[in-house]
């Protein structure tokens, strides 16, 4: 039948319906429904208002204007708006389904990229059953040299030694056999005077070319500018934090010119990445808790973002005390380095979903999951309403 306006009315008060949330009494639709308001898809394009996203067996069928919706329920949302699930692309140590639920999931976060768990806690990171947990992307322990990064300074559970390129093939191979998702490698020296051991050329290309080969995504901490060539060298697909400082083996040099702009070294590294298509998560969150807050976290940002860079949210949770659950601090400070709100959401959705090599979902488009939230108010306007939605839908059923 033709949903009418006087149709669409009464849906609302069938369903008890507010402002801009559903009586707990009423029961929620499953399998085949609609979700009608302002829509935010999450692919950085202006909001549609009066449209409705179609939703069938978890997935999302169409997103059309609200009159054309004839076949299903509609659940109408008048004053709330309807965006992606939130995907956290950066975060450690929440490994079983349980945990994800209740740390991530019920906050508005369905899915998360774990880039640093032991073996043993792959598994775990695999069970993602639907409709009641946040879905993983893992990568397992890091790979690196001898003595590198992370070993001087976290548990030697969070990496895997590869001393040659045949080495890094089948430890790759490996990871990949136990489920991993993306393999995450390091350019980080460590202090002066004393630079850690680094991979090889030879031996990160190995690594990235086998990832490659297995559809996987290669993220790389890179927290030092010297460790940035060598990590588009190899053929990463993320830098992971931002290279804010400059260590040599003779002394630190500064990133910034005395007007707190980039140097020219550090700008063509940026074009470079927007060129090859490199995404960028900053965690601004966790870095901002060090001595280096200021310009030099901010400034690269702002300017790779302005030469239209890609862009992923993740807060390096629980490192120095960061949140679990909406990483709302993260895309408060993304807002500081002049990103518009529209920008942060889509870091936060399509962004962090290509960073944590998802294809079927952080977008709000036919054929993806059904992951998303409803939040009061508009977001687009300052990011209001996403510290707690108002219903979370995931994989096609309300979890809140």
């Amino acid at each position: 039948m033709f949903l009418t306006r006087r149709d669409f009315l009464v849906s609302l008060i069938g369903l008890g319906a507010l402002p801009a949330s559903l009586s707990r009494a009423a029961p929620f639709p499953k399998e085949t429904f609609a979700l009608a308001g302002r829509i935010i898809t999450g692919d950085g394009s202006r909001p549609l208002n009066g449209h409705a996203i179609l939703v069938r067996q978890g997935l999302i069928e169409a997103v059309i204007p609200t009159y054309n919706v004839t076949d299903r329920p509609v659940l109408a949302f008048p004053y709330a708006t309807i965006l992606p699930g939130i995907i956290n692309a950066h975060c450690h140590q929440i490994h079983t389904p349980t945990s994800r639920r209740k740390r991530w999931l019920m906050s508005g976060v369905t899915s998360i990229g774990d880039v640093g768990s032991p073996l043993d806690a792959m598994p775990l990171l695999a069970e993602s059953p639907s409709n009641v947990t946040a879905t993983a992307s893992f990568t397992g322990p890091m790979l690196t040299p001898p003595g590198g990064y992370p070993l001087p300074v976290h548990d030697s559970k969070y990496a895997l030694i590869v001393n040659s390129p045949a080495d890094a093939r089948r430890t790759v191979s490996m990871l990949a056999d136990r489920g991993a998702t993306m393999i995450k490698i390091s350019f980080e020296p460590g202090p002066l005077p004393h630079p850690w051991p680094q991979l090889d050329t030879q031996t990160a290309g190995a690594i990235c070319d086998a990832a490659r080969k297995l559809g996987l995504i290669v993220r790389c901490h890179v927290e030092d500018l010297s460790g940035l060539e060598p990590a588009l060298n190899a053929g990463v697909h993320t830098v992971e934090h931002v290279p804010h400082r400059w260590h040599t083996r003779e002394r630190i040099r500064p990133v910034l010119t005395s007007d707190n702009k980039l140097i020219d070294q550090y700008m063509s590294l940026l074009e470079r990445m927007k060129r090859e298509n490199v995404i960028l998560t900053p965690t601004l969150d966790v870095l901002c808790r060090s001595p280096w807050r200021g310009a030099s976290l901010f400034e690269p940002v702002r300017a790779f973002h302005a030469m239209g860079g890609r862009i992923a949210v993740g807060n390096d949770y629980p490192y120095k005390r960061t949140d679990a659950g909406m990483p709302s601090r993260e895309m408060h400070l993304l807002s500081k380095t002049s990103m518009p709100p529209l920008d942060i959401i889509q870091a936060a959705t399509q962004g962090s979903a290509a960073a944590c090599g998802f294809t079927d979902r952080g977008a709000l488009f036919p054929g993806m999951v059904a992951d998303m939230i409803v939040v009061q108010g508009n977001p687009a306007l300052g990011l209001t309403g996403l510290d707690n939605p108002l219903h979370i839908i995931k994989d096609g059923e309300f979890v809140r």
